[in-house]
Formats: C-alpha cells, sequence, structure tokens
C-alpha cells in the first residue's frame, strides 16, 4: 500500500547494485524527488517501521561498504523503533486494558452466564 501510495509512475527509480548471487541482485531503491534529489527507499521503510533490517548479502562483512549501508539502515530502523511507528506501535493503555478484559476467562465465564439467563 505504501508503494502505490509513494511510487509515481513518471519519476524514476533507481536501483543501486549491491551485490550479486547468482539470478539475485541486492540493490539500494532509490527514487527521484523531481530535482537532483533523491531518497532511499529502503531507508524510508525502515524509518516508518514498515521493515526490518537484516544482514546485508553478498557484501564482505568487514567492508567499508558494508558498515556503511549497515549503519545507515540501523539508525532509520532505531529511529522508528524510539518513536514507536510501524511495526514497533506500542497499544495505548486502552487497547491493553480491553484486550486483558477480552482475554480474561472469569469475564468469558460470566459473560456466557448471562447469555444463557437471558435466552431462558
Amino acid at each position: 500500500m505504501w508503494l502505490q501510495k509513494n511510487l509515481v509512475p513518471p519519476q524514476t527509480v533507481w536501483l543501486k547494485l549491491i551485490s550479486r548471487e547468482d539470478n539475485t541482485l541486492h540493490c539500494l531503491v532509490s527514487q527521484s524527488r523531481g530535482s537532483i534529489w533523491s531518497y532511499c527507499m529502503n531507508e524510508e521503510l525502515l524509518r516508518l517501521g514498515l521493515a526490518r533490517s537484516a544482514p546485508i548479502r553478498g557484501v564482505p562483512p568487514g567492508s567499508p561498504l558494508y558498515w556503511r549501508l549497515h549503519k545507515r539502515l540501523h539508525r532509520a530502523e532505531v529511529k522508528a523503533e524510539k518513536k514507536g511507528r510501524g511495526l514497533w506501535k506500542k497499544e495505548s493503555l486502552w487497547e491493553r486494558a480491553s484486550k486483558a478484559l477480552k482475554d480474561n476467562l472469569l469475564l468469558r465465564l460470566i459473560g456466557r452466564i448471562f447469555q444463557r439467563t437471558r435466552t431462558e
């Protein structure tokens, strides 16, 4: 859904090759914003909490490229986690309380008893 909303057909999408394994290409996906500026969609998805970072495959773990990418993507993921976005959204007090009441066995049993007394 997010991609459909944010990927506008006339805008250019750039795939920056990171590595290649057999028939698989590992890329950074970026989109131009009308001027020379573009933004990395991988990073944006992490920043919004719509994705989680994974180990970067195909790049030697000790290389400068690996650490530069890892730091950049990890920073975006941590930002989403701190702000409670997407996957890290924390339930409100009301949501937690209503879930606890809904899952409570004693309250379910009382509800069933009241339903039976109403129907009789």
